[in-house]
């Protein structure tokens, strides 16, 4: 069964709501200012604190990361804010590999379809997961824009027992095809779940997860 990501959390509210609809990881932009998803690092350890107290249950709190500074990066991690961190920058390998084993660590790759096998190989080494920001999901998922070559790599990938996270572009037009084409372990949305730039919006989010939930339950049913 594909896992899901709701990322681009602020309010409590939206939170809460998420967490009602079965989503199991809450990933949270933070100190990113070109983003207006993101939360600065003392809004989102208040926020992390908060769901600690108030919502029980089966889920991760993602702390993403744009080249955080490190300073941040430890004080996540002590304060136990979060239960994964996702390098979502430049940050080299490096960091990767001295966080694994402290925290659960994703590190995105934004031009998948640029990556050989070899470099993947070496990016899952270094990461408990790598998260594929893929662009658009309907013309991945179709085989256009140079899409082919990249579900070569998923498919590889996933055949070595490799943890995929997609992301990029996924809302409830064409989640199916992302479900199809790639059985991923994990989906990230964000945009797909909006009404504008960093405003969630309710009934996209129930939307979303009821035809998730339809469409992996067909998948169970015909695979009985």
């Amino acid at each position: 069964m594909t896992a899901v990501k709701f990322c681009g959390m602020k309010d409590e509210d939206t939170m809460s709501y998420a967490l009602e609809l079965g989503v199991q990881y809450l990933g949270f932009i933070i100190d990113y200012p070109k983003s207006p998803r993101s939360l600065t690092i003392d809004e989102f350890c208040k926020k992390s604190e908060w769901l600690r107290k108030n919502n029980k249950g089966n889920y991760k709190v993602v702390a993403v990361s744009v080249d955080m500074d490190i300073a941040n990066m430890e004080r996540i991690i002590k304060e136990g804010a979060a239960n994964v961190v996702q390098l979502h920058g430049s940050e080299d390998l490096n960091l990767s590999r001295r966080l694994k084993g402290r925290i659960e660590t994703w590190k995105a790759v934004t031009r998948p379809d640029k990556l050989s096998s070899e470099e993947y190989r070496t990016l899952a080494a270094s990461a408990d997961k790598v998260l594929l920001d893929s662009g658009n999901a309907a013309e991945k998922a179709s085989g256009t824009s140079g899409a082919f070559d990249c579900y070569q790599l998923y498919a590889e990938m996933r055949k070595e027992g490799i943890p995929v996270i997609l992301s990029g572009g996924i809302d409830v037009g064409n989640v199916q095809s992302y479900i199809s084409a790639y059985q991923p372990e994990i989906i990230d949305v964000s945009r797909g779940i909006e009404t504008s730039p960093g405003i969630k919006s309710r009934q996209k989010m129930k939307e979303f997860m009821e035809t998730l939930n339809r469409i992996q339950e067909e998948y169970a049913t015909i695979n009985r």
